[in-house]
């Protein structure tokens, strides 16, 4: 098993598909909370707020994890998301999974092994998204806006941690649809696209409908309702107050089930169907 692990460890560190996802990733990420903390102070030509009035525990979760947030179309997820495809399908498509598994006969081995990796390479770039965030919001905080920076805030401190969690349960979704369909092209293109345009259609449709409870299953709405655990806007409400997202720690369950759920299903075929 020891040797499994590694094997596919190696696989993925050793081309350059993770650190140019990362790359990219954390330019967004860096970006997008540039936009972030533009927002803190923000206001009108009349004097009142346009955005945040100042730094709380609460905006320093939003400034510090933006790339994630459904709020700006999770779009530092999509990298993640993207790569966990790729890892599997790539594999199909050239067909290296063929010799490993003729190396490791015993598939739920390559199946446990497999995802032991990409949670490591996940965690990787979670901890890259957090110093690109951080690095991003800090800039504009303290360069424009003469801010409170609350890195070692507890509240920003956990976020920090669920920043981390959301990028390696990404992966593995990415992952896990990526053993369902196997065909590379197909599976990347639905899987951003879903991650991009479909929550975003999924977001407008439920709100025009009312359905606020179906809305707090969408992934990106997981992640936002995991990372911040306060209100931003002032007046601090309980975790889990916010009608539209469940509790941080709800959100951190059904988002990894969703994991789960896709991998267990993925392994079970891959491991039923035959090698070529």
């Amino acid at each position: 098993m020891l040797g499994a692990i590694t094997s596919e460890t190696r696989k993925i560190f050793t081309t350059r598909l993770w650190w140019g996802m990362g790359l990219g990733m954390a330019i967004f990420a860096f970006l997008l909370s540039m936009a972030a903390a533009s927002l803190i102070g923000l206001t009108n030509p009349d004097g009142s707020s346009a955005g945040f009035d100042t730094m709380t525990g609460a905006t320093g979760q939003m400034v510090y994890s933006a790339g994630l947030l459904g709020e700006f179309g999770s779009m530092s997820a999509l990298f993640p998301l993207a790569l966990g495809v790729l890892l599997i399908t790539t594999e199909y498509r050239h067909k290296t999974a063929t010799a490993t598994y003729l190396a490791t006969p015993r598939r739920w081995i390559v199946a446990v092994a497999k995802t032991l990796a990409v949670i490591v390479v996940g965690a990787v770039l979670g901890v890259v998204h957090v110093i690109a965030s951080v690095g991003g919001g800090a800039l504009v905080l303290t360069l424009f806006k003469d801010q409170s920076l609350l890195l070692t805030n507890s509240d920003v401190v956990a976020t920090y941690g669920t920043s981390i969690v959301a990028t390696v349960v990404w992966t593995l979704i990415g992952f896990g649809f990526g053993m369902l369909v196997r065909n590379q092209i197909a599976a990347v293109l639905i899987a951003v696209a879903f991650g991009f345009l479909g929550q975003l259609i999924l977001n407008i449709a439920f709100a025009i409908l009312g359905w606020t409870t179906a809305a707090k299953f969408i992934p990106g709405n997981l992640t936002t309702g995991m990372l911040v655990t306060a209100d931003p806007t002032g007046g601090a409400v309980e975790s889990g107050g916010d009608s539209y997202y469940f509790s941080w720690w709800l959100s951190a369950l059904i988002l990894i089930g969703y994991a789960a759920v896709l991998t267990v299903i993925g392994s079970i075929l891959a491991g039923r169907k035959d090698i070529t």
